[in-house]
């Protein structure tokens, strides 16, 4: 009993000191705490799509979306304007050239300066197959529209229509060219009169100028309008104007009349017959040969340019002609096609002909003649106006 009663008090003294020893451990150490877990990181190098699971070391971690790009803002005018600028513009210039054109062609085409016959048996006809320039109505180069009752009052209805369409200034440029000997062919009423250089017939010394003056048409009330204006447009005129004022076609044998020792001369006469010669000697030639507006009023316009190369200056003399016939594009060609015939019934003259090609046809047919220049003046016309100009060489007048 007395060892077990030791015992006992050993084991329960031991227990104490084990007590006290682990409590006094455990307050001079302080607990240890968990470690944070890492964030996981995100790839930046691509953008990332919908949420979705990432796992990395077997451990499943949710990634965060980035937001979608703004939409693209919508187009407005200026950045319309900006790429389509150039296609809209050329559109509006055309638009613009076209309907210029068309006015111009809509008033002298029904702009009648007279009351003229609608009766069929009056109108022109021709084949609906015949090509332009082809017609099977014949233009004598007379204006059905004009008589010797209205002669001025069509020369004066032409003066709007003409400036509109920029036909003053091709005058007043192909006049500056008249120089020497000169002929104008179809020079109707005398449009063409007053921007000639009359200084040399008025005893001016000029290089340029000129110095003899032939008109020939093929209309007697169109040359007695051309006459009148002869006063008004050549300075040693006016001393004649009683006797001119008072003279006529009519009155002279042979369709001729002549003025300044027959330095100035108007003929009537066709312009398919044989030319007449400078006033200066029979067997002289003219220095310029001027047309307008002619090739479309005559039934043979090759033929009436063979005839001119064959009175010209060989080398330096020069035949300009200013005509209207096709355009550049079909929708202007066309239009002229279908008011050629009122057109006609009006003037006289077919302007749907093909100009550049009937020049080109009178060089393969006529030996010596040549080209210097085609254009086609005044881009508002859409090609329609012909500026022409022609010359014979040497070799073929001996030949």
């Amino acid at each position: 009993m007395i060892t077990s009663a030791r015992g006992l008090v050993r084991a329960t003294h031991a227990a104490q000191c084990l007590r006290f020893a682990s409590s006094s451990t455990r307050s001079a150490r302080a607990p240890s705490q968990p470690k944070p877990k890492p964030k996981p990181k995100l790839n930046k190098s691509r953008p990332q799509g919908p949420a979705q699971e990432v796992y990395n070391n077997n451990r499943p971690t949710i990634s965060r979306p980035t937001p979608p790009p703004p939409p693209p803002p919508l187009d407005n005018l200026a950045s319309i304007w900006r790429a389509s600028w150039i296609p809209l513009s050329g559109a509006a210039i055309l638009a613009g050239f076209l309907g210029y054109y068309v006015f111009g062609t809509l008033t002298a085409t029904f702009k009648a300066p007279c009351s003229c016959s609608s009766d069929s048996s009056t109108s022109p006809s021709y084949p609906s197959d015949s090509p332009p320039g082809h017609e099977h109505t014949t233009p004598t180069g007379r204006p059905p529209a004009l008589d010797g009752a209205n002669a001025e009052q069509f020369d004066k209805e032409l003066n709007l229509g003409e400036w509109w369409m920029g036909v003053t200034s091709l005058r007043k440029r192909i006049a500056s060219h008249a120089r020497g000997e000169v002929l104008e062919l179809a020079m109707g009423t005398g449009r063409n009169l007053e921007y000639y250089d009359w200084g040399p017939m008025s005893g001016k010394i000029s290089a340029k100028g000129i110095t003899t003056f032939t008109g020939l048409d093929i209309s007697v009330d169109m040359l007695d309008v051309a006459r009148k204006r002869l006063v008004a447009t050549v300075p040693p005129m006016k001393s004649s104007e009683p006797i001119v004022k008072s003279s006529t076609m009519a009155d002279h044998t042979g369709g001729q009349l002549s003025y300044l020792s027959s330095r100035l001369r108007l003929i009537h006469s066709d312009a398919h017959h044989p030319l007449p010669p400078p006033p200066s000697s029979p067997s002289s030639k003219y220095d310029t040969i001027i047309q307008t507006f002619g090739l479309c009023s005559v039934s043979d316009p090759v033929s009436v340019l063979t005839n001119l190369a064959s009175v010209v200056k060989p080398e330096t003399g020069r035949i300009l002609l200013l005509e209207h016939g096709k355009g550049w594009y079909g929708l202007v060609n066309g239009l002229l096609d279908k008011n050629a015939g009122k057109h006609f019934e009006k003037y006289g003259c077919w302007w749907n002909r093909d100009i550049q090609g009937l020049v080109e046809e009178a060089v393969r047919k006529t030996p010596g003649l040549q080209i210097v220049k085609i254009e086609r003046p005044k881009i508002l016309q859409m090609g329609t106006m012909v500026w022409v100009e022609l010359k014979v060489t040497e070799q073929a007048k001996k030949s």
